[in-house]
């Protein structure tokens, strides 16, 4: 064998090696950039990810929190219009007062009182425009003083001087406690029931 058949094969395996070798680096690269591209998608998927919940997190927050509001929102427009129904009323309780069964119970109350506590001495206090029905109940019973309250809309208030005891059969107290036990009732019919 001569020296260029020699060299040829000694150039021949140092190629072969060097191809060998350059074909692990090469796989060996790929595999850290397969393995590197792998970690930075995972690590950006998983930023992705906790990016998504957090928001999710803010929106469902924000989600809650505009329904509270729109629930006191809807809360103070219902109870807007539910005074003014009773606004409506008080306006009304002028015609009430001027009807012969309303007369009717003022005498009806007041003759069952004056009965009921014969002998005690009372004061009656009624609204300017009821003093004329009361005085005609009273009559001349000098146990009885009769007192005009202009706050009164209606309606009598007795005071029993011996117990200390008020009993109020004004209007305003009766139409507070009527609207309030009916509370539910009218907001059913003004904004619908369930």
């Amino acid at each position: 064998m001569d020296f260029e058949q020699l060299l040829d094969r000694s150039l021949n395996k140092v190629r072969e090696e060097i191809k060998t070798e350059l074909s692990k680096s090469l796989d060996e690269a790929i595999k850290l950039l397969n393995e590197g591209h792998t970690k930075i998608i995972q690590e950006y998927t998983q930023r992705i990810n906790e990016l998504i919940a957090k928001t999710k997190e803010e929106i469902e927050g924000e989600k809650a929190r505009l329904e509270v509001e729109n629930k006191r929102t809807l809360l103070v427009e219902k109870e807007y219009w539910i005074n003014k129904v009773y606004e409506r009323v008080l306006e009304k309780i002028g015609e009430v007062v001027k009807t012969k069964e309303y007369k009717d119970a003022i005498q009806s109350i007041l003759n069952k009182e004056i009965k009921e506590m014969e002998g005690e001495k009372i004061t009656v206090y009624c609204s300017p425009n009821d003093k004329s029905t009361v005085e005609k109940v009273v009559g001349n019973n000098k146990n009885v003083t009769i007192k005009t309250d202009d706050k009164m809309l209606g309606g009598i208030r007795i005071y029993y001087e011996g117990s200390g005891l008020t009993r109020d059969f004004s209007l305003k107290l009766i139409l507070d406690q009527v609207f309030d036990s009916m509370r539910g009732k009218i907001s059913d019919m003004l904004f619908g029931g369930k």
